[in-house]
């Protein structure tokens, strides 16, 4: 449905809209004050396109719509309550260290269970895969990713999103409405600036027992993956002792600069060559964003190093195979000859790497220099080689 005229103070009608979409009228508690910062922020920082506008729009719709239907399930199925999250595997580490290729090869091994990207937006106990193509939420999932690639063709080549294919939990986190999903979404610097001040553990708490949600009628190992979780790893591992957490490495002035380029594409999509204007904005703030997740999650990792692994982006490009392999091997799993070809084929299609993702890091308003010494404890740390 159409988008107001003005986000600010929109609430009643934003509301009224989820509930004619899901038939549902309770959407939970919690999530107000942050709801409200979003749409304040929609309505001063970002200049939308008309499409993006509405783009925008509907991404608020469906988050709301999304907790209707996460409530809704967790009455109907009261059993998800006692439904553990059993040795999951979670994936993270900076973006753009291969932390989504890594995934999504891991994801063609059928013992895992991840969330699938229509069903963060629509959150239920995962239907048999022959019915998504007529769920409506399946549907509203295609038609979003489908018009946000026709305004910003280089958000596909530089995040491959597909619906029906296993995405991270970021867009669990979004419900809460206190997310760095909205930080990056659009220009929103008034909404960062109030997210920076919030207490995620909320949102962490939502995401754990919406997984709980999906997975309570399949009893495979959860595969996770979440860049955003470094910075979350104390709680993970106060929920999930038996944990098995897979850390990406790559240099990080390349990384850097990709986040930026990655983000810069994605405003794009809501913005047009609006987004040029907080293009040198991003750079800075991605680089401290993500440095901070670092330091946050280290000493963390510290008292738990038996639970980790490292994967350098080099060695995986060079043979994913192979670190599976040590994934495997490290986790205490065994990977079937069926889970080894789905693996190999996808290698061989290269859905990651179809298209060429630029960027430079002047024109994000960094410089080498500055990388290198935000991450110099991080380089030495892990013997990162810097071009």
């Amino acid at each position: 449905m159409k988008a107001p005229e003005r986000f600010y103070r929109c609430e009643d009608y934003l509301h009224d809209v989820a509930c004619r979409i899901s038939g549902l009228t309770d959407f939970g508690t919690g999530y107000q004050d942050g709801l409200a910062v979003c749409l304040a922020s929609m309505e001063r920082d970002p200049l939308f396109t008309p499409a993006g506008r509405e783009l925008a729009w509907d991404a608020v719709v469906m988050t709301l719509v999304a907790r209707a239907i996460a409530e809704d399930g967790w009455k109907r199925h009261p059993e998800w309550r006692d439904k553990p999250l059993a040795r999951p595997i979670l994936i993270t580490g900076l973006p753009r260290t291969g932390t989504t290729a890594l995934h999504k090869l891991m994801g063609m091994d059928p013992q895992f269970q991840g969330v699938e990207n229509w069903l963060s937006a629509a959150p239920m106990p995962r239907p048999p895969r022959e019915s998504w193509g007529e769920d409506p939420g399946f549907q509203r999932a295609m038609r979003w990713l489908h018009t946000q690639h026709a305004e910003s063709p280089g958000v596909a080549i530089a995040h491959n999103v597909a619906a029906d294919e296993i995405d991270e939990q970021l867009e669990l986190q979004r419900q809460s409405f206190v997310s760095n999903r909205w930080a990056c979404t659009w220009y929103s610097p008034s909404y960062d600036a109030w997210w920076q001040t919030q207490d995620e553990r909320p949102s962490f708490d939502r995401e754990i027992d919406l997984l709980r949600l999906i997975g309570c009628h399949d009893e495979r190992r959860w595969l996770l993956k979440n860049p955003g979780s470094m910075g979350m790893l104390e709680w993970w591992l106060e929920a999930v002792p038996d944990l098995c957490v897979i850390q990406t490495h790559r240099d990080p002035v390349k990384a850097t600069a990709s986040i930026a380029s990655t983000l810069q594409h994605i405003h794009a999509s809501f913005e047009g060559a609006e987004a040029e204007r907080s293009r040198r904005l991003l750079g800075p703030r991605e680089l401290e964003k993500w440095a901070h997740m670092l330091d946050t999650g280290a000493p963390h990792r510290a008292m738990r190093e038996s639970r980790f692994l490292d994967v350098h982006h080099a060695d995986f490009h060079a043979d994913p195979l192979g670190t599976i392999g040590r994934i495997y091997d490290h986790c205490g799993l065994t990977l079937s000859a069926e889970a080894e070809a789905r693996m190999a084929a996808r290698v061989a299609d290269n859905p990651e790497g179809h298209g060429l993702h630029r960027y430079d890091l002047d024109s994000f308003g960094l410089t080498k220099g500055m990388i290198v010494e935000r991450y110099r404890h991080y380089i030495d740390r892990y013997g990162l080689t810097v071009d």
